[in-house]
C-alpha cells in the first residue's frame, strides 16, 4: 500500500464515506507494520462538499482539465502583457467555461447522491477561478485530491475582466 494509491482512492469517495475509509486504511497500514504510512494516511483531510465536487469534475470529466489549464496560461500571459483586448476576449471565455464547469460539477455531485448547496457551488467556481490564476493551484486541482476549495490571489479576476 502506498500513500498516493490510498489518497487517490479516498478522494474519489463521497465526503461522508471518507473518514471511515481513511481510518480503515490507516488501521491496515499500522497492522502491516507501516506506522509512518498509517500516520500519513491519518493526516489526509476529509474534503468539503465543494472540494469533493471539484475532484469529481476532474475524475469524471478529465477531458475538461486541459482546456481550463490552457485558458489559465493564456489569461496569465495576457495579464503579464497587459493586453486589454486579449484579456476581454479571454475573460468572456473564462466566464463561460467556469460557469459551465461549475454547473457540471454540481450535476455530477447531484448524480452521485450529494447535491451541492449554493455556497458549495460558489466555492467550486472560486476553485476554478484559482485554477485559472495560479499554476500551482492548477496542478493541485488537476490531481483530483482537494480537501478544501482553492482561492485565487486577489486582483487576478479584476485584472482579467
Amino acid at each position: 500500500m502506498e500513500l498516493d494509491e490510498v489518497a487517490d482512492e479516498l478522494y474519489g469517495l463521497r465526503p461522508q464515506e471518507f473518514t471511515a475509509a481513511r481510518d480503515e486504511r490507516a488501521r491496515r497500514a499500522r497492522a502491516d507494520g507501516q506506522r509512518e504510512l498509517a500516520a500519513d494516511i491519518r493526516s489526509l483531510r476529509r474534503p468539503t462538499a465543494a472540494a469533493w465536487a471539484s475532484n469529481l469534475l476532474v475524475r469524471e470529466q478529465g477531458e475538461q482539465v486541459a482546456p481550463l489549464l490552457r485558458l489559465g496560461e493564456e489569461l496569465r500571459g495576457a495579464h503579464r502583457r497587459l493586453d486589454g483586448r486579449e484579456l476581454r476576449t479571454l475573460s468572456h471565455r473564462q466566464h463561460q467555461l467556469v460557469d459551465a464547469l461549475a454547473g457540471k460539477a454540481a450535476a455530477l455531485a447531484s448524480d452521485a447522491g450529494s447535491p451541492l448547496g449554493q455556497q458549495a457551488r460558489q466555492e467550486v467556481a472560486q476553485t476554478l477561478h484559482a485554477v485559472l490564476a495560479d499554476p500551482d493551484a492548477a496542478r493541485e486541482w488537476a490531481a483530483g485530491r482537494l480537501s478544501k476549495p482553492l482561492a485565487a490571489a486577489p486582483g487576478f479576476e479584476a485584472a482579467a475582466r
